[in-house]
């Protein structure tokens, strides 16, 4: 289904969504100049915003830390935020968002905790029409549209909004609208892409070559910045803090020593050089990296997927 609104009509369907109990979250900077999600509708779409720096997406599914089990009364936790409806969600995000749903819903067994809020998140992407600095999410296929982990994806095509239903509930709300011309929007799409960076995926694979595995590894400092940012990890730990009566579920970090320890001091990968590659295992070889670049934005040793991508592909 793919619908033709104006800015106003998808003023509408945020309405709607706070009508239906969600909590509308979009878009804004804050004091410092730093990019948040604001509760509210939007008097307009922000033209300059490029994307959240935070993956705010996957906190609200996948909390960084969450209560998970009171040892008290032998019973889960659940923590929930309630109806949340995400608005601006940039298409890389979404699907990381697709990423993270087929690890904990589609394996053996189902995260009960992260199905549901996920149940209660409803995604409204919005089409990026350039490139984020460090980004190759075209490369991906991630960007600058997403396939996959949306509810509604916007594209803000020659003054009015383009609506893509990716869900049921989706295609409820936007049945009423008038359709909208679909070759336009691959006119659109196919101009959109010609500004995005397009590299040779086939080179970009596990196991990574040794030269660059050791290039990147000697100058990873383990702060974990690139894990705390990246949208699609999914790796946790879980604990129970020392005169408490609660299991504390926590990201974890592959790039961090703990991660890898075994009883007496043993370890699965005792070198840097084996930690990286395990990363890039999970990135490149699961296939689980969206390129929206936020690694290389908060990496300060050059050993994240602009050094990867320098070292791999060269000058291309």
């Amino acid at each position: 289904m793919l619908k033709r609104l104006t800015w106003e009509q998808v003023r509408d369907v945020l309405r709607n969504l706070e009508g239906m109990g969600y909590t509308v979250l979009h878009p804004a900077k804050n004091e410092f100049g730093d990019w948040i999600p604001r509760q509210g509708i939007p008097e307009r779409w922000p033209e300059d915003f490029p994307n959240y720096l935070f993956p705010f997406l996957r906190e609200i599914v996948l909390p960084s830390t969450e209560p998970v089990f009171d040892t008290a009364d032998y019973r889960p936790i659940f923590h929930t935020y309630g109806k949340i409806a995400f608005f601006g969600a940039r298409p890389c995000d979404a699907t990381a968002l697709a990423y993270t749903d087929a690890f904990y819903l589609e394996r053996l067994f189902r995260d009960k905790h992260y199905e549901k809020r996920r149940k209660d998140l409803f995604v409204i992407s919005v089409a990026c029409t350039r490139p984020c600095e460090n980004s190759f999410c075209r490369t991906m296929g991630a960007g600058p549209f997403a396939g996959k982990g949306f509810d509604i994806q916007l594209y803000p095509v020659e003054g009015l909004w383009y609506a893509e239903a990716g869900s049921d509930a989706a295609r409820e709300l936007l049945r009423d609208y008038p359709d909208a011309d679909a070759g336009r929007l691959e006119e659109w799409r196919k101009k959109v892409l010609e500004r995005f960076p397009l590299y040779d995926r086939t080179k970009l694979r596990y196991p990574v070559p040794s030269p660059v595995r050791d290039f990147l590894s000697d100058r990873c400092f383990s702060c974990g910045g690139c894990i705390w940012l990246c949208p699609t990890c999914t790796c946790y730990n879980e604990r129970q803090p020392a005169g408490l009566n609660v299991v504390v579920r926590e990201q974890d970090a592959c790039l961090l020593s703990g991660y890898h320890r075994l009883a007496k001091g043993a370890s699965l990968r005792p070198t840097m050089k084996e930690m990286m590659g395990f990363r890039y295992e999970c990135k490149l070889g699961i296939g689980f990296c969206t390129g929206c670049g936020r690694c290389s934005t908060t990496c300060i040793g050059y050993a994240a997927m602009d050094a990867y991508l320098e070292k791999t592909l060269g000058g291309e």
